[in-house]
């Protein structure tokens, strides 16, 4: 796929930037920015060239590299062309000492910062969760060690101390941090989730150690490559609604809460893919929803049957494509834990429990396994890149040729 062209790359480009005192920026290497001011009333002398990087404890740092060739011929000094203006800031930041002279002194949490900032850069989904992970179990615990400090038995200790460790209460906005409660280590599957959490925050610190390691920003992996995850963790049962639940759960809903619940259940997405549709995204000629950004990174069409056809259709009626398709009940969109009072209220009403919105998603691919869906399309709807994930929750719903015929010529009692 061809890369897409810098903003900044041309002249006439960076013309058509908006006038303004915040610089646009592109990365140029890894840990390295280049920026681009043109700054307000500055259309008659051009505009400013800077470079950012992070210093390795993760302290931000900025320079100003010259005057861009906007109106005047670079001279390779005080105004530069595009590709000077490179050259200059990848200089300036080795002049830094970022690299292998100062990876003893990279912190966890440098590496951190600095791996989350490249893949920010480059398009990364399910950041937020990422980061999130980080500021909950990585930073506390080892972000202000050395990564040349970090052994096996170090990342071990941690990794185990994620599944053995108590419960956090949270009992109101300013609970003391010290509330918590111990779990019960003797249930198989209080383990299973917590070493599934455990495993999932390992990735996390290996990609951003490993992006270290690969940048040269460390010299040796073996700390963390010799540590591995848990097995047979993600063995999760998933929960499906029978058709009764979920006759049960449009019944009890209205309003703002019965459109995201309808949807949910007529397109399988997930809530954040939901909360971003806009009106525009709903092809009314082919009746089908277009989801731009998934958790795969991988966009998709959505056809929908007739109820929901009826449903977005009215949602969409007579308003500005811009706006957002599904609304709270004062108008504003839907945002993460934005339907939890409402989703609440609603599962008291439809007398239904343990169920999470996600799980309408589960039941969607369900129902088109049951009803005999190849899983390449139920895969194709779900938006994932292949069929592993639905091979691995809904395979044994399919009708199989195999199992029809053991059940037909098996011996039976």
């Amino acid at each position: 796929m061809a890369q897409r062209r810098s903003s900044l790359s041309t002249k006439t480009s960076r013309a058509a930037l908006p006038s303004s005192d915040a610089p646009e920026w592109e990365v140029i290497s890894p840990g390295v920015r280049l920026g681009y001011r043109r700054g307000r009333g500055s259309h008659g002398r051009g505009g400013t060239w800077l470079a950012a990087s992070r210093s390795v404890d993760g302290q931000r740092l900025q320079s100003r590299l010259g005057q861009a060739d906007d109106q005047l011929p670079a001279d390779g000094a005080k105004v530069l062309t595009h590709e000077q203006a490179k050259d200059v800031a990848r200089a300036w930041v080795k002049s830094l000492k970022v690299g292998n002279e100062a990876a003893p002194a990279l912190t966890v949490n440098a590496a951190l910062d600095r791996y989350f900032e490249a893949r920010e850069a480059e398009g990364m989904k399910s950041l937020d969760d990422a980061r999130t992970r980080a500021a909950f179990h990585i930073r506390p615990k080892v972000g202000s060690l050395r990564v040349a400090d970090l052994t096996i038995e170090k990342i071990r200790a941690w990794r185990d101390g994620m599944v053995t460790a108590h419960k956090r209460l949270r009992t109101g906005k300013f609970a003391e941090k010290a509330n918590t409660v111990a779990v019960d280590l003797s249930d198989p599957e209080v383990i299973r989730r917590r070493r599934d959490t455990a495993n999932r925050t390992l990735t996390t610190l290996k990609a951003a150690l490993n992006w270290a390691f690969n940048n040269r920003l460390v010299v040796d992996d073996t700390a963390w490559r010799l540590v591995k995850p848990y097995r047979g963790t993600t063995a999760a049962r998933v929960r499906f609604l029978s058709p009764d639940e979920q006759k049960a759960l449009i019944a009890a809903s209205n309003g703002a809460i019965r459109d995201l619940v309808s949807a949910a259940l007529v397109t399988g997405a997930r809530f954040g893919e939901l909360a971003r549709l806009r009106v525009l995204d709903y092809d009314v000629v082919n009746k089908s929803v277009f989801i731009a950004e998934s958790k795969s990174g991988k966009p998709r069409h959505v056809p929908v049957p007739a109820g929901g056809a009826e449903l977005f259709e009215r949602l969409a009626r007579d308003r500005p494509g811009n706006e957002p398709l599904l609304r709270q009940e004062s108008g504003a969109a839907w945002a993460t834990s934005t339907y939890n009072r409402p989703w609440k209220a609603l599962l008291a009403q439809a007398k239904l429990s343990d169920v999470t919105l996600h799980e309408i998603r589960h039941t969607y691919a369900s129902t088109m396994v049951r009803n005999g869906a190849p899983l390449i399309v139920v895969a194709e709807a779900l938006g994932h890149s292949d069929t592993r994930m639905a091979e691995k929750h809904y395979a044994h719903l399919a009708p199989s040729y195999v199992a029809d015929t053991i059940r037909r010529l098996a011996p039976d009692i």
